[in-house]
């Protein structure tokens, strides 16, 4: 059996940042392309459609359209200093694929993903509290947004891994709630009735940071969701580096991930789960941004902030009808993805802020995002 560590040092070796010619070239493939599928009629078109990733319990619709060039306001992402001047997300997303191609392959004890979740209860007049805000608080209600941080840490040697998890504690969710909350005395505390843990506890939301959690999965470690109910380690390592052999791996997990979506949204979904929740290779990477270049719908945003502050600009798929997006946020400079987001379901989101190999051992979430 091959070992997966000589698999990642074999990948490995720092290589150079990618040249000005080197994103030129990806950028005027992308623009050949375009150019035959309006010659020919075969640009991609998707319908509405919803999926769900197991990992994330976050349900996400995404758009179609002609093309993933939107342009973008005037000014952006055209930084004199930065590998290559681009205005849309396709362009976008291959500069990221060229930088991404040179990164080094790197490796460690464990893959650590650190994901915060926000999600929404409702709190009544009589001060029941229901989950997950989608219930109207009425008059002398409010709604309340807590933000809960948990770290998976995955063996590189499989058949161990651990998660950790912590509530970051709960706030009113807008202006209005805040002075409805004050008007209901500005409790700091409040019961939201037994969980579903085994005990069946009673589980309280506080305006403090909760006691952090560490548990050893027993089951299950060695797996990576966001490919699929089995994917393991060496499947990971063992993905393609040719964008259309991507695709069709990543559409043969659809149907474990997201049967009734449509090939655009699910392509979208998964792609951005593998960059964002799997230690891929490098190269791997870099074909996962040049897939995403190539779907339509999507829009660029620049000088957008993440959640610990980082701001770069944001290539995202959304439908606002129903108030649903992915938003991958990258350094314009570097191509470097610095967090992934999806925003929708029962009015919560996740946004993965760190993602990457560690020798750190495993330990609970820090009580602040960070």
């Amino acid at each position: 059996m091959t070992d997966l560590k000589n698999l990642l040092d074999q990948a490995a070796g720092y290589e150079t940042a990618a040249t000005d010619t080197e994103v030129a070239a990806d950028l005027n493939r992308s623009k050949k392309a375009a150019r035959r599928r309006r010659f020919t009629g075969a640009g991609l078109t998707a319908g509405a459609a919803v999926v769900t990733i197991a990992a994330l319990a976050v349900p996400l619709v995404m758009s179609g359209g002609s093309g993933s060039t939107v342009a973008a306001p005037p000014g952006a992402v055209t930084s004199s200093d930065g590998p290559a001047k681009v205005s849309t997300a396709g362009e976008l997303l291959l500069v990221a694929a060229a930088q991404e191609e040179k990164a080094e392959a790197t490796a460690g004890k464990y893959f650590r993903v650190r994901t915060v979740y926000s999600g929404e209860w409702t709190v009544t007049s009589d001060g029941r509290v229901t989950c997950c805000g989608s219930q109207p608080a009425g008059p002398g209600g409010y709604k309340l947004r807590e933000l809960r941080v948990t770290e998976q840490w995955t063996g590189l040697k499989g058949g161990t891994a651990f998660v950790g998890y912590r509530s970051l504690g709960a706030r009113p969710a807008t202006a209005a709630d805040t002075a409805a909350w004050k008007r209901a005395g500005a409790p700091t505390s409040w019961n939201t009735g037994p969980s579903d843990t085994v005990d069946k506890h009673d589980l309280i939301l506080s305006t403090k940071p909760g006691k952090g959690q560490l548990t050893e999965l027993q089951n299950g470690a060695d797996l990576y969701s966001a490919l699929g109910l089995h994917a393991t380690l060496r499947d990971v390592l063992a993905l393609p580096t040719d964008p259309a052999a991507l695709r069709s791996v990543l559409l043969k997990a659809q149907s474990e991930l997201a049967p009734d979506a449509s090939e655009v949204s699910a392509l979208a979904q998964i792609s951005s789960g593998l960059l964002s929740n799997t230690p891929a290779l490098p190269k791997v990477r870099a074909a996962a941004f040049r897939l995403l270049a190539g779907l339509p719908g999507a829009t660029v945003t620049p000088n957008v902030s993440d959640l610990v502050g980082r701001q770069g600009t944001a290539v995202s798929f959304s439908f606002p009808q129903y108030q649903l997006e992915l938003q991958l946020i990258i350094q314009p400079k570097t191509g470097k993805l610095l967090s992934s987001r999806h925003t929708g379901g029962k009015n919560g989101d996740s946004t993965v802020l760190l993602s990457g190999w560690t020798d750190n051992t495993p330990q609970v979430p820090p009580a602040a995002i960070k």
